[in-house]
């Protein structure tokens, strides 16, 4: 994973992976042979189907390419207590930090030397993959520093330690979490050379912000330049994230992964520059499914990269934000 080198064909480590499983996974190997796609037909990347993110909420077909009983970790969706929350179940979890690792490098990010954290520590919410994949970060950038998680079990935020804190920090965080600091009163200007990592959605909720005026807010708040704003496009179900800073126009992903952007009703792609749904395919998600759709709509700008503008109005609000937003509101 150092980079498209390693890629000599994505189209044949992407069937590579087709073929691994279909063969493995019971109910992906339905679900294709259901569409007509099988390894014998299926010869580019393009071509292997996507499974819907809501498959992963149906628990008597777990998506796992591997007995669910030998799972060694297991992600969990947001939800309230009476929905039903997506699983991605991982058999290793190797190659699943080693993507969040080697992608942070391949998109050329800052290394966070002094990381802060404005969310539950692994602790406290053991089924996040945003907090798996902050502590990754924290142990492979600042090993030698004790990770600063500001909001407690009970959804509390608590940003006195990083009021002390004189040397530039990165600061990573959900929007709603950004967004109930700064209506709590407890946002503070962050020290020179700061940087803020923000994932999630902050619309469907009673916040309703445009992505300008979120920044615009953020930036006042936390006095760091709108450049100095990472957005962070990632979810449960995938391995690998994609990211854009303030500014950019679109989102870029790995060398492991592919975008494409598809018409909702016949699943076909979307003439360029046209609006469709967002499917993803994510060669680290070798222990469940590569492809997934989403219900979000994009605008694809190449292979790697796409312009996101947001969720399907018809669908359910999801997300790690909104997770974050549930706990902390209730608190």
């Amino acid at each position: 994973m150092e980079g498209s080198a390693a890629f000599p064909s994505f189209d044949a480590a992407a069937c590579e992976v087709f073929r691994h499983q279909f063969e493995q996974n019971d109910a992906f190997r339905a679900y294709a042979m259901a569409l007509g796609k099988t390894p014998a037909n299926v010869e580019l990347w393009q071509a292997i189907p996507a499974v819907p993110t809501d498959a992963f909420k149906l628990r008597r077909f777990p998506l796992t390419s591997f007995p669910r009983e030998q799972a060694v970790k297991v992600f969990r969706t947001s939800g309230t207590t009476s929905e039903v929350r997506g699983e991605h179940g991982f058999l290793d979890l190797s190659l699943y930090e080693k993507s969040i690792i080697q992608g942070w490098r391949h998109a050329n990010l800052p290394v966070p030397a002094n990381p802060w954290f404005l969310s539950q520590s692994p602790a406290n919410a053991p089924d996040s993959s945003l907090v798996h994949m902050f502590s990754v970060l924290q142990r492979h950038h600042a090993p030698e520093t004790s990770a600063s998680w500001m909001i407690d079990g009970d959804g509390k935020i608590d940003t006195s330690g990083l009021a002390r804190e004189t040397k530039p920090v990165a600061l990573f965080a959900t929007a709603l979490a950004l967004l109930r600091t700064i209506e709590s009163g407890k946002s503070l200007p962050l020290p020179p050379g700061s940087w803020i990592f923000e994932t999630g959605g902050y619309k469907g909720l009673a916040v309703e912000l445009d992505p300008a005026s979120f920044k615009a807010l953020v930036s006042e708040a936390f006095s760091v330049p709108q450049k100095l704003l990472l957005n962070e496009y990632g979810m449960t179900e995938l391995s690998s994230p994609f990211y854009a800073w303030s500014g950019d126009s679109y989102h870029s992903g790995s060398p492991w992964t592919r975008v494409r952007v598809i018409n909702p009703e016949t699943g076909t792609p979307v003439e360029p520059g046209q609006i469709g749904y967002l499917e993803i395919v994510d060669l680290a998600n070798l222990d469940s499914v590569a492809a997934i759709r989403t219900q979000d709509l994009a605008i694809a700008r190449d292979e790697h990269s796409f312009t996101p503008l947001g969720r399907d109005p018809g669908a359910l609000p999801r997300g790690c934000s909104r997770r974050s937003d549930d706990l902390i509101s209730a608190s």
